[in-house]
């Protein structure tokens, strides 16, 4: 199955959802918003419209340019964190068109290890323990685990490894995140051949669902009027974050805050405190292009259409921008993953260039 029709899946799926739990929590998630509605299958069609077109625009190296400047731009934006994030996608692409297994290569895999294991001990070690104590889940040491289940979603584009899969998705359940569990499976998913499929499957999916329910139990433990069950839970989440997405619709339309939330590097904080709240708030793939640039975030759709259309030119990148768009979906644009989208279409596409060069 190609990556459109991937992502059509998974997009398709998460809007059922969401308008499933915002008609059974409209009491608490508000009116349905037509406007909000048309913008969103609006905006699925430009991408769509990016991914299809990409053979009737022949132009790879002005894209490769454009995804460049933009990966470049965004990572910068997202911080530290998101500059050393581009440096491990520079040294995979590096490696992937050069084609090299020298020493160096292999040492920068093992720091890409280092970088798996170390910082969830240092997150345990402080005794942020999610699993074990709901409430340290909101600490700012849970970035660490973040980190980890970045940098194995990374490892496992790069070269698909169980071993790496299976460290990475017991970090993931004791972090109680179900990001991160979902971040691991799906590059493995994407990257992983036929004959692996079937094991990925019966080991995969089990870990991801004790995720799930970690992230449940801590809800409960934490939030003791919480009385949602376990799939009224996943629904109700599903309708917040487009909820969410419908306030930065309404405040964005129709020409845009140009605030520039893509670039913010604490893009989930910053739209919580539209709300008036200190939380974390997703706001789904449409949030950000909506709040942002308002009906001009129709060209960011086609842009990243057609960067997922190019990333596939190489397995590596096509599995790290399906990874992340689709977590996207729900989670909404940063810096980091739109850095990541971006990284991943020039160097599919560099190599793509160079392929046809030989």
């Amino acid at each position: 199955m190609d990556s459109g029709r991937i992502f059509a899946l998974f997009l398709a799926t998460y809007l059922s959802l969401a308008l499933l739990g915002k008609f059974i929590f409209r009491g608490y998630l508000g009116e349905f918003s037509s406007g909000a509605f048309f913008y969103a299958l609006t905006f699925s069609l430009a991408v769509f419209s990016g991914y299809s077109i990409e053979n009737r625009f022949n132009l790879p190296f002005e894209r490769a340019y454009v995804y460049l400047i933009l990966g470049i731009i965004a990572s910068s934006a997202a911080g530290i964190f998101g500059v050393l994030v581009a440096l491990i996608v520079l040294l995979g692409g590096v490696h992937v068109l050069r084609g090299s297994t020298g020493r160096y290569h292999k040492h920068a895999y093992y720091v890409g290890i280092a970088l798996l294991v170390i910082p969830p001990l240092l997150a345990m070690w402080k005794g942020v323990i999610p699993i074990l104590n709901p409430q340290t889940r909101y600490s700012n040491l849970k970035e660490l685990y973040i980190a980890s289940a970045l940098f194995a979603s990374l490892l496992i584009a790069y070269r698909p490894s169980l071993i790496v899969f299976l460290v990475g998705e017991v970090f993931a359940v004791i972090s109680t995140s179900r990001t991160n569990a979902l971040m691991i499976f799906l590059a493995y998913l994407f990257r992983a051949e036929k004959k692996e499929l079937k094991r990925l499957l019966v080991v995969g999916i089990p870990l991801v669902a004790l995720a799930f329910l970690a992230r449940f139990y801590a809800t409960k433990s934490v939030y003791i009027i919480w009385k949602l069950g376990f799939v009224q839970s996943l629904l109700y989440r599903a309708g917040f974050s487009y909820m969410v997405y419908e306030k930065l619709f309404s405040l964005g339309m129709p020409f845009g805050k140009f605030e520039l939330l893509l670039l913010n590097p604490s893009a989930r904080e910053y739209v919580a405190a539209l709300f008036g709240k200190v939380n974390n708030y997703t706001y789904t793939i449409f949030g950000q292009p909506a709040y942002d640039f308002g009906i001009f975030g129709l060209f960011e759709a086609f842009l990243v259409g057609l960067a997922l259309k190019d990333s596939e030119k190489m397995p590596m990148f096509r599995a790290l921008s399906l990874t992340f768009l689709i977590l996207a979906i729900e989670n909404g644009f940063d810096a980091l993953n739109f850095g990541i989208l971006m990284g991943s279409a020039y160097f599919a596409t560099v190599g793509g260039m160079r392929n046809a060069g030989q």
